[in-house]
């Protein structure tokens, strides 16, 4: 019988069924082929071969990743055939030129493989115990050759089983031949179809940059890491490409819209909730926030924690007054004690500090007071109590210096600091205290 080194290859055609035994890829990989051939169908066993040829496919990588397996079809005309080991499969990289059938350098070898008869043989390690599993990096668009080396002659009229090939045509110089002799040959010159030589490919998850919608960007994100809420994906770019906006919830109108810039939200009457904030979280339910100076304001969540507010929690109310009241200096006359509440300073006929005062290391009842408009009580008032005076506008919470009174703000004498006090302010610069 003439062999496939001597131009012509003895085919035989053969209905299979492998029932369970054709292997698919797994879901998260790719199998790399040429051929058409399909579980249940027809294709034609190639024959014959003699120990050291050997027989391959030039495959071409959907993506990036690493080739983890190869798959070789081999089958008998008369189903009897016995398992064979044949010498090795090797893996080659592309020789670069697509006209010519000569691999490229060899990118791994799996030694010994048992091929077993009527099988879609699936290789998985590259050594015979199984250990060592196949993993070839590869990039997208990177063709290589898949290649089986006989290790026992093949008779397929006498039943031997074989590699085979389907019948809608043979692409050239992607089915190769290592012939004895001759060397490497374009195979296509010997036969009429691709070979069912496979590889399978595990695609490297693409990555990219995730935009959060607090304003974080996350680097080298899959897509499935960025399915956050608001998240948006960006494939193949970095955080310097894009420009993160910080969306949350605007509540408006007594409703909730979803993934607002803060400055959309205000510019159409909003109250922002706070960066990645979502309405399904409630998050526009107003609840009691308390401020140092006891003070307490029915706010949101975000509104309160920015203005240095402890919230309450959704739906409490500030009637009555759920915040602790703060504690100061005390003065009568020259006299001072700590730590003391206003209404029961004012109960007791003193005269209370504001909050947080104290009467150490400096006694503030022994400093000039009682001086309206003197802010840093330095006796005169002046172009440098300007932004004391605006800090007791702003609430006691805010006054800064703890032995100089903050009344001394109340220039009009309602026993407040607000903004009916500016005018007379403005009016004492430039005076001195009694």
């Amino acid at each position: 019988m003439t062999r496939c080194r001597r131009f012509a290859v003895p085919s035989l055609a053969v209905t299979f069924l492998t029932l369970g035994l054709w292997v698919p890829a797994r879901a998260e990989e790719i199998e790399v082929k040429i051929d058409s051939v399909q579980a249940g169908g027809t294709a034609f066993i190639v024959g014959d071969f003699i120990v050291g040829e050997r027989a391959g496919t030039r495959l071409t990588c959907p993506c990036d990743g690493r080739i983890v397996a190869v798959r070789i079809l081999w089958l008998s005309f008369f189903g009897t055939a016995q398992p064979t080991l044949e010498n090795g499969i090797y893996i080659y990289g592309d020789n670069g030129n697509p006209n010519s059938p000569v691999p490229g350098p060899q990118l791994e070898f799996l030694e010994a493989p048992l091929m077993t008869p009527e099988f879609l043989n699936e290789f998985r390690y590259k050594d015979e115990e199984q250990t060592i599993p196949i993993s070839v990096p590869v990039t997208e668009g990177q063709q290589f050759f898949v290649v089986l080396e006989f290790g026992e002659s093949t008779n397929i009229l006498g039943g031997s089983a074989s590699v085979v090939r389907d019948l809608d045509g043979c692409q050239a110089n992607r089915n190769i031949l290592y012939a004895l002799p001759g060397g490497w040959q374009n195979f296509c010159n010997f036969i009429g179809g691709d070979l069912v030589i496979r590889a399978v490919v595990d695609c490297d998850e693409p990555t990219g940059a995730c935009c959060r919608a607090d304003g974080v960007c996350q680097e080298d994100a899959t897509q499935d890491q960025c399915l956050t809420y608001g998240a948006v994906w960006y494939p193949n770019q970095t955080c310097s490409q894009i420009t993160c906006v910080p969306r949350g919830a605007c509540c408006r109108l007594g409703g909730c819209l979803t993934l607002v810039p803060q400055s959309t939200c205000l510019s159409i009457g909003g109250v922002y909730a706070g960066p990645g904030s979502n309405c399904t979280s409630g998050v526009c339910t107003a609840g009691a926030c308390c401020r140092a100076d006891g003070t307490c304001n029915s706010e949101i969540q975000y509104v309160c924690a920015t203005s240095g507010g402890v919230w309450q929690g959704a739906g409490t109310t500030c009637s009555p007054n759920p915040c602790p009241q703060p504690s100061g200096a005390c003065c009568f006359s020259t006299f001072c004690i700590p730590g003391q509440p206003q209404p029961d300073c004012a109960t007791a006929g003193g005269t209370w500090m504001g909050p947080l005062t104290s009467c150490t290391p400096v006694n503030p009842c022994e400093t000039p007071s009682g001086c309206p408009g003197d802010m840093n009580c330095d006796g005169v008032i002046n172009f440098d109590d300007i932004d004391h005076f605006v800090q007791a506008l702003q609430g006691q919470a805010n006054w800064p210096n703890p032995n100089c009174p903050w009344l001394n703000g109340d220039l009009s004498g309602d026993g407040n600091v607000t903004f009916d006090d500016i005018d007379p302010f403005v009016a004492a610069i430039g005076t001195s205290c009694p």
